[in-house]
Formats: structure tokens, sequence, C-alpha cells
């Protein structure tokens, strides 16, 4: 490929990366085969681990056919869990073995286990499953609570820190086993959490759609200004941003010499065709914008040294915390100063489901998920994802709070 070359990159009017979510097996036969290899430009593929080789998902064999076509495999986590935290919407009794919250998608996997908390205290609690009443949504549990919340106070309920390294740390490994190389990430829903933000650079040297740690989405980077792991995209889609809009966003990056992303999903029901796509990346061809990975960009820009290794100083806020059961008390100390190495153990997800406000992780997208359908990996099916798209964009925004 000419893009992405030294060459190409030193006579270009910024950076361009194209992310697409999730692993269908549609990245394959229409994103690359009908956009992107037709005009010769790279994009990346955010991989599900556990849904590799399933029915509707990409199979090893592409996966390693694309990154030999220039393309990059990013994570996007072992089986899609949301790994931010979710609103306790109701009062907890000690003696409860349901909690009620805005939504119940960490309810799903039996085991899994959650930290309650109302910014003062805390507790673990195992999941067995989860459900709906007259309430509200809820998550069942194995034990009672065994310590009495005022939903008033702010509760929230996230995944372990366990649950969040091993989400994190396995889908690298795992998507690795296929013959791949992985140093970077999406995270599902958007969700980009403070736990998970301090967790997963451990693993990963960027997380292409954690705008909303600095400041909120659709940004465009310059590389003196670059804080990662934290960088934002935009959603490309019809119905999320018009044609006039694409053309500001390239053109601020092609004028500042700057670095944007764009998101989407290749699901057949996704509001992305082919054709868009193609539109996208002659606009981009025609400002001169040079269509790269996200790697090869940060590489590009000196902001890393091109195997992943950070450059540049980021800085981050630090937070010790301990999640023992019964009670465990987290401390956020000042602002630390930290050196990416790109390898990190990430924690905490969010919602690909529309703009976000305020301090909420609801995120880009439109992945937001409430069906209890699942597979063989107790994950929503391509299938389910793509039937909820249209209400993912309200729900997102309501749904999921920062950690």
């Amino acid at each position: 490929m000419v893009a992405g070359t030294a060459l190409s990159a030193s006579s270009s009017n910024g950076k361009l990366v194209f992310t697409y979510d999730d692993g269908p097996v549609e990245d394959y036969t229409n994103t690359y085969r009908k956009a992107h290899r037709k005009e010769g430009v790279p994009g990346c593929s955010a991989v599900v681990a556990s849904y590799v080789g399933g029915g509707s998902a990409l199979s090893a064999s592409q996966l390693r056919t694309l990154e030999d076509e220039g393309w990059e495999i990013m994570s996007h986590t072992v089986q899609h869990r949301l790994l931010a935290a979710v609103e306790v919407t109701r009062d907890v009794a000690s003696g409860d073995r349901k909690l009620h919250v805005s939504t119940n998608v960490h309810g799903k996997v039996p085991g899994d286990e959650l930290v309650v908390s109302d910014g003062t205290r805390s507790t673990t609690v195992t999941v067995t499953g989860n459900g709906s009443d007259e309430k509200g949504e809820f998550v069942e549990l194995e034990s009672p609570v065994g310590q009495a919340f005022t939903a008033s106070d702010g509760v929230t309920e996230r995944y372990s820190d366990a649950v969040l390294r091993t989400s994190l740390r396995e889908s690298k490994r795992q998507i690795e086993e296929y013959g791949v190389d992985v140093s970077n990430i999406v995270m599902p829903y958007g969700g980009y959490g403070r736990r998970t933000q301090e967790l997963v650079d451990e693993h990963y040297t960027a997380v292409a759609n954690g705008g909303l740690a600095i400041g909120g989405r659709g940004q465009i980077h310059h590389a003196d200004g670059i804080q990662l792991p934290h960088l934002s995209r935009t959603m490309f889609r019809r119905g999320k941003i018009t044609k006039d809009e694409l053309g500001t966003f390239l053109d601020r990056v092609a004028s500042e010499d700057t670095l944007g992303i764009l998101g989407g999903h290749s699901w057949a029901t996704e509001k992305l065709s082919p054709s868009r796509i193609r539109m996208v990346i002659q606009m981009a061809k025609d400002r001169n914008v040079d269509i790269v990975t996200l790697r090869d960009a940060l590489a590009d820009l000196g902001v890393t040294d091109g195997s992943g290794t950070t450059t540049t100083t980021s800085t981050s806020t630090t937070t010790t915390s301990t999640t023992t059961p019964p009670t465990s008390t987290t401390t956020t100390t000042p602002a630390t100063t930290t050196t990416g190495t790109g390898t990190t153990t990430a924690t905490s997800s969010s919602v690909d489901a529309g703009p976000t406000t305020g301090t909420g992780s609801a995120g880009e997208g439109n992945e937001a998920s409430t069906s209890s359908t699942t597979t063989k990996t107790n994950q929503p099916g391509f299938g389910v994802l793509a039937g909820i798209a249209s209400i993912g964009g309200a729900l997102g925004l309501k749904r999921y709070s920062d950690e």
C-alpha cells in the first residue's frame, strides 16, 4: 500500500484512521473488500476475542489476511463486557440479593464479581443472573449485599478489578494467538470509566474511543497534545454525521496537520455502506490526508516509536483501591506523571451509544444492549446488537455513569 508509507506521510496534511467495532465478518466481506481495498487504504478492526471464528464473525484466517493487507487488528475485550460503572437506581438493604440498576448488562455472565460503591464505602458481590420487574432492571446476586446503600448518594456498581483486568489482558493474548499483533483497543459501548482509565495502559498503547477522558468525543489530536492512552473518535455512519460535517472535520485534520479517528460498524443494518466509506476516503484523499492505521499514525506523529512504546509523557489520575469483601475503600491521589509503555491491563467499559454529556460514560456508536438474548459465549450476538442499534443513543445517555 502507498498510504501509511514514509513518503505519503511526509507529504500529507494530517492523519485519518478508520476503526470498525466487534469484528463481524462484514469487516472483511464489505468494509475491506468493497471499500478499503478498492481505495488502497487500510482500516482497523476492533475484535471481540470470544467471537473470532463464530458464524457471523471474522475468522482467524481473515484476521491474518487483513493484517497482511495493512490493516490493524485491535482489541474489543474478551466478551464485549461493559467495563464502566452502572447506576444503582433503588436503595439497597444489607439483606438484598438483587440490585436495581439503570441497565442489567452486568448481570449476563454468572460468576462475575461486581463492586458496589457510594464513593465512600464499597463491597464486592457475585452475579448469578439478571432480569426486570415492575421496578425496572436488576442484577441478581449469589448472596446478600451485606451493606445498606442509599441510591441518592450516587451508588454505582462496576466489574471488579479482577474481571476488568482479565477482560482486557486476555483479549490481547487470545487475539494475538491467531498470529496478529494487538497494541490498541476500542472500548465496548464506548465505555471508559475512571478505573479503566487507570488500568488500560498496562496492556494497550491507546484507547481509540476514550475521548471522554480528555473532555469529549469528536476531537482531533495535535501531536503535542496527545495524552495516551486517551484518544477520541467520531462515528461516521449516515444519520450520525452529515457529509458537510465530515468535510468540516476533515478540513480541520488537513489544515491543522492533526490526527482524526472515525468509527463505525460493518453490520448489515448499520447505516455505513461501502459506498459511504468510499465517499469519506475520497474526501480525505481530496484534502491530501494520509489514511493510516492508528499504530502507524502514532508513530508517524512521533508519539510512539513504532512498536507501541510511547515517546511522550502522559498525565493521568491514579487511584488506589481495595475491593476485598465485605468492604473496600478508594483513595484518589493527586495526578501523577506516568510514561506509557504500550502494555496495559485495562479494566472498565462503557457504551458505544451516542454522544456523552457531563461525566457520564455513554460513548459513540449504537452498541447499547438490554437484550438477554445471547450466543454460546453469553454475549449479545451481532444480530441482536444490530437490532437494538436504533435505541442505543437514547439509552446510552441515561444508563452509564463514570466510575
